[in-house]
């Protein structure tokens, strides 16, 4: 059993099956990158994890527990959410972090020293220290997506969910969040993460997940095989991995039978 798992999961809309007896399990301390093509359902299933939309048969599971069973408080100590947001609100970066210790208090709790500790250690481990005192509505949408994950890392979650975390980010920024994910990593968290960028993906994945049409089509390191094969058949792309001073690029190009 992983971090997160889903049991036979059966689940659709308007009576349209999008998952029809799925299972998955995402294991402890890695990052597992889900990726497949718009529609696959991997925006459902990490709504289906957080408790928005319940199965019609089957279970999701958080470190064994029925995500079903749990309330809204005991979720949010479990797994902590960066979800796609173009809404800012109207505090400070530091206001943002310390909304992220509500589960373990409640909003209109007093935040003690042990609080305060933990929101100074995620908004350095974010980045976003030096500009704690700046309205969010004053950074660029990198800095504010780098806040926004200052916040989740303040619930101290042993789960971390990032939905789509580098949207409307350029490719600086895209690379700072990914260096972030795997410092998140580092200190023991087990990081699932959307992302629609191949690249991305591959190259900050321990386990790659490729979805096609609401199955999973291969599991794996991005390195193996059938991951690839499976990407190059869910995309109909074909990808070939370049090596930089920095690593390893995976980049797709038109198939030539396409």
């Amino acid at each position: 059993m992983g971090e997160l798992d889903f049991e036979n999961v059966v689940f659709g809309y308007g009576g349209n099956t999008l998952f029809n007896d799925f299972s998955a399990s995402f294991a402890k301390e890695q990052i597992s990158c889900i990726v497949g093509p718009n529609g696959c359902g991997k925006s459902t299933l990490a709504k289906l994890a957080m408790g928005l939309i319940k199965p019609a048969s089957g279970r999701v599971l958080i470190q064994g527990r029925d995500v079903a069973s749990l309330n809204p408080r005991e979720r949010a100590r479990r797994l902590g959410v960066l979800v796609q947001q173009q809404e800012v609100p109207m505090m400070t970066v530091r206001e943002l972090a310390a909304c992220g210790r509500f589960p373990h208090h409640g909003p209109l709790s007093r935040l003690d020293e042990t609080d305060a500790q933990c929101i100074d250690e995620t908004l350095s481990l974010a980045g976003v220290y030096d500009l704690r005192d700046r309205p969010l509505r004053s950074l660029s949408g990198g800095q504010r997506q780098r806040a926004r994950m200052a916040m989740v890392l303040a619930q101290d979650t042993p789960v971390v969910l990032l939905d789509e975390p580098t949207s409307f980010m350029d490719a600086a920024a895209c690379f700072d969040m990914m260096r972030l994910v795997r410092r998140v990593r580092e200190r023991g968290k087990t990081v699932i993460a959307v992302i629609h960028d191949l690249n991305l993906a591959l190259s900050v994945a321990d386990a790659v997940f490729v979805m096609e049409r609401g199955r999973l089509a291969a599991q794996g390191a991005p390195g193996e095989a059938a991951v690839q094969s499976a990407i190059e058949q869910s995309f109909g792309v074909r990808l070939e991995h370049v090596e930089t001073p920095s690593g390893v690029a995976w980049v797709p190009f038109e198939r030539e039978d396409a």
